[in-house]
């Protein structure tokens, strides 16, 4: 027997996919979320996914001492944790919690013994220095008044909670509701209203009402005392554009949707809801990330984003994901995970930038187009380009979206929310049986993703999958034989049927091409759910001249070794016609321009006198003789009404690339014709 279900009502449900004895839900506690998270221990990430991690883990992720302060010191455990005469900020306290939080989870998924021992030091720290009354953390932020004093703790108890998941350590949700429980913050101000999210999740451990009433007291006087805040209810459901601080509004609009996630109510839903329409409509750049530097900006071919913001947008979509069961908030998942992630590092994960942006055509120590720290480095590839923040949160990006990918449906059935290579072992349908599935797939270079079923005995359970809404014709097929089921664009399907072991589920996503215009006159390309960049052949040069650059792990100036000056001549009515796609074979490391395993050869007319911006001055007081060292920019898109004039003769065939292959790129082009 065969049943086609699309998700679409809301529906009270409990976790029934089997978990650590420690980590199932207390039946006093409701969830009113469509999906919800399995334990982490039960997936891992494979393929490309896996080689991602295993990246990091060589990388930065592994030896963020690299970056020197305040990684090379032992902020949250040992001496400097306790010491009187440490920074007395919050910031480092912020910045290498982000470090502790990708730790934990790239070493969970990756079974590393060298990053889940780094992080469990400083886990086990925290956890064994409680104060009398059960507070944890730094002692001088322990006290209220000293705003944001506890939004480090958010950062850091995220990481605990990561533990928890793959090891079920019963201590854990313990000692965060108990920290909670000693009242010695009220968690109503700014990012400190984030402690919300960690305050519900100890709820729902628990089941200790008292987490939950005191969430509901904290958010509710965040409403009076930040009235004006962009991610207040009342700003959120209204049709003002936001202009708050990126990572800001993300970590602090989040908390309506859980809030939504524990308690059922729709006043905390539909305004962050409309929040995340907004940022589409006002802020939303080709890369999947809102353009933020540091405040939101807009959609400008040159308005950048910080990298912070892509894993805490990847975290909070997360959220409206489970509690809205809808399919579009996967595909914003996949667009910042598989654009963004990989075009903010280096393939090597040994470099990043701060800033990073859809066209970038020069990246040095002065290339900063933005006009905040304008002509500084940070949209330059280094171990620290910047504020601390960004390479701490790096760690954070591509765990984040492996932590959301398998997930449950409350009704014995699991739902593969988020694609890529993996392989996941849980107990499903009435019966609760152990099942494993294999997902073999080369996405999003490629359009089929299969599933290998694994059971001892025959079991029916319900199997979804999404449907992205970029795709058209999608097919589910079973063991070849295709399946009549309506695989609607932009939902989720289910399969509910009794597997066999040795099925295999075939899920085919046609990718096709789409011209979407931009500000400026710009135009950009997409296919499936990648956004494609001009090859730029990339001359990487090593910066001498930064202190904290090492033959490891180098601070790199990035220049164009080849041209760029172009305009796509591509009109949306010809894109099939006009467009050809070379499939290359899939390495393990695909996100390398070297090693891009598609690209697309296009018709473009390159454009005259569309160059660098040299802002290179001479210092009057200079001593005689001095090179001036020159300021290059990323130019804007020419005027649309020069452009008659700027163009050459000649069509030429270019080479587009996955946006996140490219670190020198122009993603949003002019118009060629």
């Amino acid at each position: 027997m065969r049943r086609f279900l699309i998700l679409s009502a809301p529906l009270l449900v409990a976790a029934s996919v089997a978990l650590p004895q420690a980590s199932r839900l207390p039946t006093t506690v409701p969830r009113y979320s469509r999906l919800q998270e399995l334990p982490l221990s039960a997936f891992k990430p494979e393929g490309w996914l896996r080689q991602f991690l295993v990246n990091q883990r060589n990388g930065l992720t592994g030896h963020l001492e690299a970056a020197h302060h305040p990684f090379d010191k032992s902020f949250w455990f040992g001496e400097d944790y306790l010491s009187t005469d440490t920074d007395h900020s919050w910031v480092p306290y912020e910045q290498t919690a982000y470090w502790v939080d990708g730790m934990v989870r790239c070493g969970g998924f990756l079974g590393d013994s060298f990053l889940t021992s780094m992080a469990r030091k400083r886990l086990e720290y925290v956890l064994s220095h409680p104060d009398a009354d059960g507070y944890l953390g730094p002692k001088f932020l322990k006290g209220p008044g000293q705003m944001p004093n506890r939004w480090p703790h958010v950062v850091f108890f995220r990481a605990l909670i990561a533990e928890h998941s793959f090891t079920g350590d019963a201590r854990i949700p313990q000692a965060i509701a108990r920290h909670y429980l000693s009242n010695t913050d009220p968690h109503n101000q700014s990012r400190n209203v984030c402690n919300v999210e960690i305050m519900l999740w100890a709820y729902g451990q628990t089941g200790d009402r008292r987490l939950l009433d005191m969430a509901v007291k904290a958010y509710s006087e965040f409403q009076q005392r930040d009235e004006g805040d962009d991610t207040t209810l009342a700003n959120m459901a209204s049709d003002r554009v936001m202009t708050s601080h990126g990572v800001s509004f993300n970590e602090q609009a989040k908390q309506a949707a859980i809030l939504y996630i524990h308690t059922g109510d729709r006043k905390y839903l539909d305004p962050v809801v409309n929040a995340y329409r907004k940022v589409v409509r006002d802020q939303m750049l080709v890369d999947g990330i809102h353009s933020c530097t540091e405040g939101l900006r807009g959609k400008d071919p040159l308005d950048s984003h910080e990298t912070c913001d892509i894993a805490d947008f990847i975290w909070s979509v997360g959220y409206l994901l489970m509690a809205t069961g809808k399919a579009d908030y996967g595909d914003k998942l996949e667009r910042a995970a598989f654009n963004a992630a990989p075009g903010a590092v280096k393939p090597d994960f040994k470099a990043l930038q701060y800033f990073s942006c859809s066209n970038q055509v020069v990246c040095d120590r002065h290339s900063n187009h933005n006009e905040f720290f304008r002509g500084s480095a940070w949209m330059s590839y280094r171990p620290n380009p910047g504020t601390q923040c960004c390479a701490g949160d790096v760690n954070r990006m591509m765990p984040n979206y492996v932590s959301r990918m398998w997930m449950n449906d409350g009704r014995g059935g699991l739902v593969a929310a988020l694609y890529g290579p993996s392989r996941v072992k849980v107990q499903v349908g009435p019966s609760r049986t152990l099942v494993s599935i294999q997902e073999e797939t080369d996405y999003p270079f490629r359009d089929t993703i299969s599933f290998r079923i694994g059971c001892a005995k025959p079991t029916r359970f319900p199997f979804t999958l999404r449907i992205p809404g970029w795709t058209r014709n999608a097919r589910i097929s079973l063991n070849g034989r295709l399946l009549r089921i309506r695989a609607k664009p932009g939902t989720f399907s289910t399969v509910d049927r009794t597997f066999r072991n040795g099925d295999r589920l075939t899920l085919v996503l046609p990718m096709h091409f789409k011209l979407t215009e931009w500000p400026k006159g710009g135009v950009a390309l997409e296919r499936g759910p990648l956004a494609y960049s001009l090859r730029i052949e990339e001359d990487w040069r090593r910066d001498k001249d930064d202190r904290r650059s090492t033959s490891d792990f180098p601070a790199w100036n990035l220049y164009p070794a080849s041209d760029w000056n172009y305009a796509l001549a591509l009109s949306a009515s010809d894109l099939d016609s006009r467009i050809k796609i070379i499939q290359r074979p899939m390495t393990a490391n695909p996100w390398s321009i070297k090693t891009a395993p598609v690209e697309l050869r296009v018709p473009a007319r390159k454009l005259n006198g569309w160059a660098v911006e040299d802002h290179t001055r001479i210092d009057p007081d200079a001593p005689p003789g001095t090179v001036p060292e020159p300021v290059l920019f990323t130019p804007q898109l020419p005027d649309p009404m020069l452009l008659r004039d700027m163009f050459s003769e000649r069509t030429e065939t270019v080479t587009l690339v996955p946006y996140g292959c490219a670190k020198l790129r122009v993603t949003v082009f002019p118009k060629g014709r």
